[in-house]
């Protein structure tokens, strides 16, 4: 990405890239497509109060594989093969003895976490059965996003794309095998899910097996290099932790969500994935301009620098502002696919409302974020994110919930982070900029 024109070449990055987390979304939200369907409303706010705090770990590892991903991206801009090598090795295998020791903590925890934000007791059951199983599959998705972001870091970003579509296909084929047709209920959803993201973690460690010898995995002796395990943690555990608080920070919001009963929960529950399908192109756009300035950072090309992050936004606001209005004028129709509960739908409805307008500064603010990590500056953005994402949102709810009974308060917490995050990091920008590119 050092080379050639910047938008075509922003677009030929974050397409496949897209692509792959609208199939990885996809088949997540077939899950919630059979449970609403074919198990009810209560499995349907079950899947969703368990949402947030299985992205709690999830998101640390993504904030993980940003880290790899920026000192891989420099490694290879920089044409220094050898380090690059010991990279690619030193992320896989620490990654999977982290998610090791990650699935253990959140197996114990699951229980707690639930009780904890006040699930109902109709649907803490059918929560606990889905998040046990569910954690089974954490190293496995954690190197299928380690993996492909390494291919990313890499200029490749169409191998993970083939790879997850056909992890997609199979969650499909095995959600109707476990939930329609053998009728295994919540854990069946769960077990199709873990054994697709098994494929996927299999496909891509393969691929990264067969790179050329200069930077390729070796299985057969595995290596991690402490000192560039330092560099990827420094990079990317404040990001890591920043993005798994968050996360963490909104199971509480579900908390105030429970409050307003198992419709309200399932309504969140379709709500979120829209939500999750509205970040995808944000979180593409963004992952594209981390490698397109760490590239560029590693080989000293500033002017270029400058043009890509002014077009990145551009791209931004065009792709999510079509989006947010795709949503907002289809509410209703989206809201029925997945319930023909009518309070269901009216809360999922409502919801989307009240947010949708906002995800052009939920984009930015990720673009903001993922730019600042593409120079290498990890800790401003994370303390950024922190005050905007949890000080911040967790305030207002106790406020709100200490003075008013009202949903559509308790809702508008979620979108109004985003402007503040954003005057934030403008702020920074202005001070500091001409301090990073020279």
């Amino acid at each position: 990405m050092t080379q050639g024109k910047i938008v075509p070449l922003l677009l030929k990055f974050s397409a496949p890239l897209l692509l792959g987390n609208l199939f990885q979304q996809f088949y997540n939200t077939f899950d919630t497509f059979i449970v609403g369907r074919v198990i009810g409303s209560q499995a349907l706010a079950a899947i969703g109060s368990t949402s947030h705090f299985v992205n709690t770990v999830i998101n640390f590892f993504n904030g993980l594989a940003i880290g790899a991903q920026v000192v891989i991206s420099q490694f290879f801009g920089a044409k220094n093969f050898p380090s690059l090598k010991k990279a690619i090795n030193t992320t896989i295998y620490a990654s999977f003895i982290f998610s090791i020791l990650a699935t253990v903590i959140q197996i114990i925890l699951s229980p707690f976490v639930l009780r904890l934000i006040s699930t109902p007791p109709d649907v803490l059951v059918q929560a606990n059965q889905y998040l046990k199983i569910y954690f089974l599959g954490t190293a496995a998705l954690t190197l299928y996003n380690m993996g492909s972001g390494i291919l990313r870091a890499l200029g490749d970003s169409t191998r993970a794309l083939i790879f997850l579509v056909i992890s997609s296909v199979s969650n499909i084929i095995l959600d109707i095998l476990f939930v329609v047709l053998l009728g295994k209920g919540i854990e069946g959803a769960a077990y199709a899910t873990v054994l697709s993201e098994l494929l996927s973690a299999i496909l891509v460690i393969i691929s990264l097996q067969r790179l050329e010898v200069k930077m390729r995995l070796e299985l057969k002796h595995p290596q991690i290099d402490f000192l560039i395990l330092k560099k990827i943690m420094k990079l990317g555990l404040p990001g890591a932790i920043s993005s798994s608080i968050t996360s963490f920070s909104n199971t509480f919001m579900q908390k105030y969500i429970n409050y307003f009963g198992t419709s309200c929960m399932a309504g969140w529950a379709i709500f979120s994935k829209f939500d999750q399908f509205a970040i995808l192109p944000m979180h593409s756009l963004a992952s594209g301009a981390t490698t397109f300035v760490a590239q560029n950072y590693g080989a000293k090309k500033s002017e270029r620098i400058r043009d890509g992050i002014k077009k990145s936004f551009i791209l931004n606001f065009s792709v999510i502002s079509i989006l947010s209005l795709l949503l907002i004028f289809q509410a209703n129709f989206f809201a029925s696919l997945f319930s023909d509960d009518a309070e269901v739908i009216y809360f999922a409805e409502r919801f989307i409302y009240l947010t949708a307008p906002f995800f052009v500064l939920c984009g930015f603010s990720m673009l903001f974020s993922n730019v600042m990590r593409g120079f290498g500056i990890a800790l401003r953005p994370t303390i950024i994110t922190f005050v905007g994402f949890v000080l911040f949102r967790q305030t207002m709810l106790l406020i709100i919930s200490q003075t008013s009974n009202s949903f559509t308060l308790i809702a508008l917490v979620y979108p109004a982070a985003w402007p503040l995050v954003i005057i934030i990091y403008i702020i920074w920008l202005f001070i500091f900029r001409k301090k990073r590119i020279k």
